[in-house]
């Protein structure tokens, strides 16, 4: 039993949860009209394409999750017309 318990907690994953809160570089895009409807930005794994319009810069605080979770809601909620692109900036 004490084996098992080793053993299950020995394979306990990391839940990921970094605290570190990094200085971002925020960059918002809008997908570009096309005669066929609008032009879909990237994804979680953001991919700006070339029809894109920039629209903001700004600078934020966040943790690796908030950034995730902020790059995640812009997309979804726009309909997949808003991205975020987000670069770690120098302090």
């Amino acid at each position: 039993m004490v084996l098992l318990a080793v053993f299950a907690l020995g394979c306990k994953k990391d839940k990921g949860d970094d605290t570190t809160v990094y200085n971002w570089k925020r960059e918002l895009y809008r997908g570009a009209l096309t005669k066929d409807g609008p032009a879909l930005v990237g994804s979680s794994e953001v991919v700006i394409g070339n029809n894109a319009v920039y629209v903001s810069t700004d600078y934020v605080f966040l943790t690796e999750r908030q950034k995730n979770v902020q790059q995640d809601s812009i997309y979804k909620a726009s309909g997949r017309m808003f991205a975020y692109k987000y670069e770690k900036a120098k302090n």
